[in-house]
């Protein structure tokens, strides 16, 4: 199996983004009071709708789709409604007014000002596969570290924040997420909170459909699903 990164030219016209869970329902036919279970198998399912495509565009989206022979390979895509974490800059169109001190008190004589960063955040401590929760350390003090609904990298696979997290005066902050952790975290695993991604496949061979409007542009929508490991 071939891992292939997303084109950076490409960028969905329509999406949807979500993750699916995994649970056995029983209702009884009785009472009809129904028991839930919760199960192993959550996955992140996206459809992607490319309209208009011009000629250049159509044909490195198709060449993707040929070289990911159906569902035999797998590409690393990120959710374009949240391509940065609450709080970032980026997502709000604007970076907070300056000046910002370096660590020795001086700053810029001119005017400007370095953006407030939130160091490295990674993990904090350990974290067991099945965790709801993962402590983290690095942030921004007494700042929100994530949003609600926020999207969170960690060890190649994709989680989400259930709720807003502010962090403590020391930079800590333990987040709530899902799915449950895939696998066992590391002390100091680094958190990406840019363009998170996560390794999916096509849902089917007929993924590549393509149908073109007079004037040559196409239209290719694709359905995708989380590789899980």
């Amino acid at each position: 199996m071939t891992e292939y990164a997303w084109p950076a030219s490409l960028r969905p016209s329509r999406l949807s983004f979500y993750l699916q869970h995994n649970t056995l329902r029983f209702a009884s036919p009785i009472t009809r009071v129904t028991q839930v279970m919760r199960r192993e198998g959550a996955r992140w399912m996206a459809e992607a709708t490319f309209d208009p495509l011009d000629r250049i565009r159509a044909g490195v989206l198709e060449g993707l789709l040929a070289a990911l022979a159906g569902s035999a390979n797998t590409v690393r895509i990120w959710d374009w409604r949240r391509e940065y974490r609450t709080g970032d800059p980026r997502s709000q169109g604007d970076v907070p007014t300056g000046p910002y001190s370096f660590s020795d008190s001086t700053i810029f004589t001119d005017g400007t000002g370095l953006v407030v960063g939130s160091g490295n955040p990674a993990l904090a401590a350990g974290a067991t596969r099945g965790a709801l929760s993962i402590q983290t350390q690095g942030w921004w003090p007494n700042a929100v570290a994530v949003g609600a609904g926020d999207h969170i990298g960690l060890a190649g696979r994709l989680y989400m924040a259930t709720e807003t997290v502010t962090a403590s005066g020391s930079g800590t902050a333990t987040i709530p997420i899902s799915p449950p952790l895939r696998a066992p975290a590391a002390v100091s695993e680094p958190l990406v909170l840019t363009q998170p991604t996560v390794a999916m496949r096509l849902i089917s061979d007929d993924e590549g459909i393509n149908p073109t409007r007079p004037g040559r542009f196409t239209a290719i929508t694709i359905r995708l699903e989380e590789a899980l490991p």
